[in-house]
C-alpha cells in the first residue's frame, strides 16, 4: 500500500479504484480529494478526476476535451458481437452525449425544439397522475421492493408520453435499455453480451419502427417533430440521426430517472428523519430532489477524451488520453460543500451540484427529471408517510462503471 493510502484510514474499505464495486466509493473519493485529486487508474487505462472544480472546467471546455467516447464500450466488444449488430443493421452514431462540435450544436439544436421546459411542464398532469396510480398499486400490500413495484416502470412510462406511443410493456423497454448499459459499462460476460447484443437489435427494430410509423401518420410528439425537421432540411437531421435519437431518449430518458428515484428513497429511508422533515414540511420536497441528485447521482462516473496536450488540477495530462470525471466525488466535495458526506434536505447549495453534467452537454432532461422526482416525493410522502426501509436487505446496487441505482429496496409501507 502508498504511503498516501496508509494516511487516510477510510481507503482500509477501498484500497484502490474500484470502478464496477460502490460500496465504499464516497470514502474512497474523500481520501483521493485530499491526497491525490487527479490520479491515473490503470484497470481503466484512464485519468480519474475527483475534485469539483476539475470537474467543472473539464465539462465547461470542449475544445479541448471531446465526448466521442462517452458511450463506448468499457470492454471492446467481441468480434462476433461487432459482426451480428453490422449483419442486423444497427446503425447506430454518435449523436448528442457524444459528439462534438459542430454535429453536436446541430442536433441539439433539433431536439431542443421539442424537448423543453414548456413541453415538460405540459406533462405535469399526467406524470402525477401515472404516480398516483402507480402508488394504487402499492396500498395494501405492506411490504414492497419499491424499485421492482415502483420506480423501475413508472419513468419509461412517462417518456411514452413525449413519443406519443400508446400503452406498451414498459418492462420490456426497460430490459431493452438495461441490455445496452450493461453491454457498454457492465461487467457481462460473453455470453451475457451476446445475449444483451440480440435484445439490443430488438430495442432498434422497434425504435425504427416508430420513426416509420410517424413518418406515414405524424403526430404531435418527439418523433414527428424530429421528422418534420428532417423534411424540411435533410442536412439539419439525417433520418439516421432522427433513429438514433429516438433511439437515445428510449435508452436514457427512464433509466437515470428509475436510478436517481430509488437512489432519493434510499438516501431519504436510511437517514429516517429526514425524510420525516419532507413528511412535515413538503415545502422542503424541492430541495430535497436536489439533495438526492448531489449525494447519489445517477451517472456516477462520466468520461472524455484530450484532443490535446493540458492538465487538470496541475497534473499533466498527454494528448489523446481517456478522461474520468467523477460525478459522485464532484458532488462531495467540502471545498464546495460543508459537510458534504452529510444528506441533508435543507442544504442551501443542493442544487449546485453537477449530475446533470454541466456546459454545452448539459442534459435535456434534467427539467424533466426533477419534475418527476418531485411529483413522486408528494404522492409517497402523503400516500405512505410511516414509510420505513427494511433493515439488513442488500440493496443490490449495479455492477456498472457509469450508472449507479438499488437494483432493490425493500420498504414497510405502514399503510
Amino acid at each position: 500500500m502508498s504511503e498516501s493510502h496508509k494516511t487516510c484510514p477510510m481507503t482500509q474499505s477501498w484500497d484502490r479504484f474500484r470502478p464496477f464495486d460502490h460500496q465504499g466509493m464516497n470514502e474512497f473519493f474523500a481520501c483521493k480529494r485530499k491526497e491525490q485529486p487527479v490520479f491515473w487508474d490503470d484497470g481503466m487505462q484512464a485519468w480519474i478526476v475527483t475534485r469539483r472544480e476539475d470537474v467543472r472546467a473539464v465539462f465547461s471546455d470542449p475544445d479541448t476535451f471531446s465526448a466521442v467516447n462517452v458511450h463506448d464500450a468499457i470492454t471492446p466488444f467481441p468480434p462476433e458481437l461487432v459482426a451480428y449488430l453490422r449483419d442486423n443493421e444497427f446503425t447506430r452514431e454518435k449523436t448528442q452525449a457524444n459528439c462534438d462540435r459542430p454535429k453536436h450544436t446541430r442536433i441539439r439544436k433539433a431536439s431542443q425544439g421539442f424537448l423543453n421546459m414548456r413541453q415538460f411542464r405540459s406533462l405535469e398532469p399526467k406524470i402525477r397522475e401515472l404516480t398516483r396510480l402507480a402508488i394504487g398499486t402499492l396500498k395494501g400490500r405492506g411490504r414492497v421492493d419499491l424499485v421492482d413495484d415502483f420506480t423501475y416502470e413508472l419513468p419509461a412510462r412517462v417518456i411514452f408520453q413525449l413519443l406519443g406511443v400508446p400503452e406498451i410493456d414498459a418492462r420490456k423497454i426497460k430490459e431493452w435499455a438495461d441490455s445496452r448499459f450493461n453491454m457498454i459499462s457492465g461487467t457481462a460476460t460473453f455470453d451475457e453480451r451476446m445475449e444483451a447484443g440480440r435484445l439490443v437489435v430488438d430495442f432498434w427494430r422497434y425504435c425504427i419502427a416508430l420513426v416509420e410509423a410517424r413518418q406515414k401518420e405524424p403526430g404531435d410528439d418527439y418523433p414527428s417533430h424530429l421528422l418534420a425537421i428532417h423534411k424540411a432540411d435533410p442536412e439539419a437531421l439525417t433520418l439516421n440521426e432522427v433513429k438514433n435519437l429516438i433511439f437515445g431518449v428510449l435508452l436514457a430518458g427512464h433509466e437515470t430517472t428509475t436510478n436517481s428515484m430509488g437512489t432519493v428513497m434510499h438516501y431519504l429511508l436510511t437517514n429516517r428523519n429526514e425524510w420525516q422533515k419532507i413528511v412535515d414540511d413538503p415545502a422542503l420536497i424541492p430541495n430535497a430532489v436536489e439533495e438526492g441528485l448531489r449525494a447519489g447521482p445517477p451517472v456516477v462516473l462520466w468520461r472524455r477524451r484530450t484532443i490535446e496536450e493540458t492538465e487538470i488540477g496541475g497534473t499533466a495530462i498527454p494528448e489523446g488520453a481517456d478522461i474520468l470525471m467523477s460525478i459522485a466525488s464532484a458532488n462531495r466535495d467540502e471545498a464546495h460543500y460543508d459537510h458534504g458526506e452529510d444528506f441533508d434536505v435543507t442544504r442551501e447549495n443542493a442544487r449546485d451540484h453537477v449530475s446533470f453534467g454541466y456546459g454545452i452537454h448539459f442534459c435535456l432532461g434534467a427539467t424533466l427529471a426533477r419534475l418527476e422526482l418531485k411529483i413522486a416525493l408528494e404522492e409517497l410522502t402523503t400516500a405512505f408517510p410511516n414509510m420505513t426501509l427494511v433493515p439488513d436487505e442488500d440493496t443490490d446496487w449495479q455492477k456498472t462503471v457509469l450508472v449507479r441505482g438499488p437494483g432493490r429496496l425493500i420498504v414497510d409501507l405502514n399503510d
